[in-house]
């Protein structure tokens, strides 16, 4: 479907897929995602399961929303290519999916 990516860029009229939903204080929606923001989140959960795993008692880790500070700076995925069918970004050379 088309419409607003709700994650980082915020971009809208963009293909987006229902992420799942969220319920705040006082509402519950829907969250829709592009490809590239979903590349990032699925980034930045790997990157802190590699370090939760790595680090003592799962438990004891507490779960947090910002990147820790030895992650590099976001990419925006601006220039992609194709290999085998696959959509990659030419910057950070992750795959993406759209």
């Amino acid at each position: 479907m088309t419409g607003e990516c709700w994650l980082f860029c915020r971009r809208e009229g963009v293909a987006v897929l229902w992420v799942g939903s969220v319920t705040t204080p006082g509402a519950t929606g829907d969250v829709y995602a592009c490809g590239p923001c979903l590349a990032e989140l699925d980034h930045m959960v790997r990157v802190q399961a590699h370090d939760r795993d790595g680090h003592g008692d799962r438990a004891a880790q507490s779960a947090t929303l910002t990147a820790p500070a030895h992650v590099t700076k976001t990419c925006e995925h601006r220039q992609t290519e194709r290999h085998d069918g696959k959509t990659y970004c030419r910057d950070c050379e992750r795959q993406l999916y759209l």
